[in-house]
């Protein structure tokens, strides 16, 4: 339980949170009282300018052109990012430091404390043994674990300064992650100091100062064990497949609330000079940036819009012939190009279990573009989810008029029908799977996922509401396609390394075919099937299989957590 008293609390949108910066303007009253005393005590140091200037002359000159005055801000403390268990996942850190003779190393806040109080060295003034250098710095415990869902700081930039957004040139800045979006919770309000000054600019006097006010804690939606987790087997996963890049996604079907995130390569929040210059592209967040073929795992989107638009019934049956031709195109199931098997005669349930691509080939001839391309774009397809990560890509649904635009072409029934397989001119990212996933596991409430629960700053306590819609469409067609999905993970389905769990999961294995290169491998899913927890999406870029490579991530992961509390 957290250790702040509440003493009031309030609900923010996400949206509204994220536009209004609302819990920044808060502190807009202490620093007018700030602004306040500043011009106070300028006129007190003026009128001292003014004595020792004009009424001493001379003697006071002289004194002018050895000492200054100066104003200096310093920099408020951070406020810490937690996990929903109250882990520390970064924070804000005093060092100080003892320069002497050109030297510099660290000393702990006792040992500066000492040095000053006996008049050797100090952050105010130069001693025997030198000068204190107090510095803040940023720690990140769980370096590449959480990466991307926390981001990194860097020193504010002239861009950063041209937004207007109360910053100084001593300020670093949130970029990526959560650090970037709360950037404004987390900073605070700088304090500031006046002193005097040799000519070389040391100081040699503090005049007066005003503290500042330290930032707000930003309490997560993550949990560390599960992120812990979550990472460690994703990289055994891409050491085995001898690939690089993937990311993984595990969500609260019924709030939306991002349990874990993350995506490879990572990179170290206390070297990211180095990730800047890494061909591999380590700060690019493939979970919510990453726009991918979603392959089969896309088939979930289509059986709805086949049972909704009333093309198909639960009872509807389709023959599996292996292979069919349009014109000069063929069309085959994976069933049959790697085997040589049919499935026969099929029932979306089933059609669901066995992935079979003669099905959802003839599904989409059925459906039809428009009613395909919006089920779609209602499942959240083709635009942001909003989750409050910066840089989120939109993905792409394509349809006639887009083609034409990019790529000079008509549409044609083929492109529906490879749509419809989640194949050809259509774009997803992790985060737009895995909210679809959560999205028929839940009874069709879409949720906006996020990542911050909510704000706590002076005992009080800001929790952020978060959008979300219903899907028009009725709970026996989620059922069906829960169903099917369930049998994906069973004995005869596609998701083989689910037949022995000891839980019930509805699953979709993906395996997304490129035009170079070997296929993403996908796998989505919720569980436990009866009671939908968790959803979990999983991509290898360039894995293969999503059934051999996808699936044994989410496997590992669920088995862990469904045993954690045993």
């Amino acid at each position: 339980m957290p250790k702040h008293k509440m003493v009031h609390k309030k609900q923010l949108t996400l949206k509204g949170f994220l536009g209004r910066e609302a819990l920044a303007r808060e502190g807009w009253g202490r620093l007018a009282n700030f602004k306040v005393f500043l011009t106070l005590l300028m006129l007190v140091l003026l009128a001292r300018l003014f004595y020792l200037t004009v009424i001493r002359g001379s003697a006071s000159r002289q004194l002018a052109d050895e000492n200054r005055i100066r104003y200096q801000e310093v920099e408020a403390a951070r406020g810490k990012i937690l996990d929903r268990h109250g882990n520390v996942l970064a924070e804000s850190r005093e060092k100080f430091f003892q320069e002497i003779g050109g030297q510099s190393h660290e000393v702990t806040g006792m040992q500066a404390d000492d040095l000053e109080a006996s008049g050797l060295a100090g952050e105010n003034f130069l001693g025997e043994l030198g000068r204190i250098r107090r510095e803040v710095v940023r720690e990140y415990p769980y370096g590449q674990t959480l990466s991307h869902a926390l981001g990194y700081m860097s020193r504010v930039q002239e861009e950063d300064l041209a937004k207007g957004k109360n910053l100084s040139n001593i300020d670093f800045v949130g970029r990526l992650g959560v650090e970037e979006i709360y950037d404004q919770v987390l900073r605070g309000q700088n304090g500031a100091r006046v002193v005097e000054v040799d000519a070389s600019e040391g100081i040699i006097a503090l005049l007066a100062a005003v503290d500042g006010d330290p930032g707000a804690d930003l309490e997560t939606t993550l949990d560390l064990e599960l992120s812990e987790k979550v990472y460690n087997a994703m990289s055994a996963a891409l050491l085995r497949s001898s690939v690089e890049a993937g990311a993984v996604v595990v969500s609260r079907v019924d709030t939306g609330e991002i349990l874990a995130l993350a995506s490879a390569p990572a990179f170290d929040p206390d070297k990211v000079g180095q990730a800047v210059v890494d061909p591999r592209q380590p700060l690019f967040n493939r979970a919510i940036t990453g726009a991918y073929t979603p392959g089969s795992v896309f088939k979930i989107v289509t059986a709805v819009a086949g049972l909704a638009s009333g093309k198909i019934t639960p009872e509807t049956e389709i023959e599996d012939v292996g292979e069919f031709s349009i014109g000069d195109f063929k069309f085959s199931n994976w069933y049959f190009l790697n085997y040589g098997g049919r499935d026969g005669i099929l029932k979306i349930d089933r059609a669901i279990a066995r992935s079979n691509d003669i099905f959802f080939y003839r599904l989409g001839e059925r459906v039809g573009l428009s009613d395909l391309r919006k089920w779609a774009v209602a499942f959240g397809f083709s635009k942001a989810t909003g989750i409050d990560l910066p840089a989120e890509a939109s993905g792409i649904v394509g349809d006639e008029l887009w083609k034409i635009a990019n790529r000079g072409e008509s549409w044609f029934l083929g492109d529906t029908m490879h749509l419809a397989i989640g194949q050809g001119f259509i774009e997803a990212t992790p985060i737009q799977v895995n909210m679809a996933t959560a999205t028929v596991a839940n009874g069709g409430r879409k949720v906006t996922p996020h990542l911050a629960l909510r704000v706590r700053q002076d005992g009080r306590v800001t929790d952020i509401k978060v959008r979300s819609s219903t899907l028009p469409v009725a709970q026996s067609t989620l059922k069906i396609v829960r169903e099917g999905m369930k049998l994906a993970c069973e004995r005869g389905g596609t998701a083989w390394p689910f037949f022995n769990a000891s839980y019930l999961v509805g699953c979709k294995t993906g395996t997304a075919e490129k035009a170079q290169g070997n296929p993403h491998a996908w796998f989505t899913a919720f569980a436990p099937y009866e009671s939908p927890e968790i959803a979990i999406t999983v991509i290898i870029e360039n894995g293969g299989e999503g059934s051999t490579v996808a699936a044994p991530v989410a496997k590992e992961i669920l088995d862990w957590y469904f045993a954690k509390d045993k």
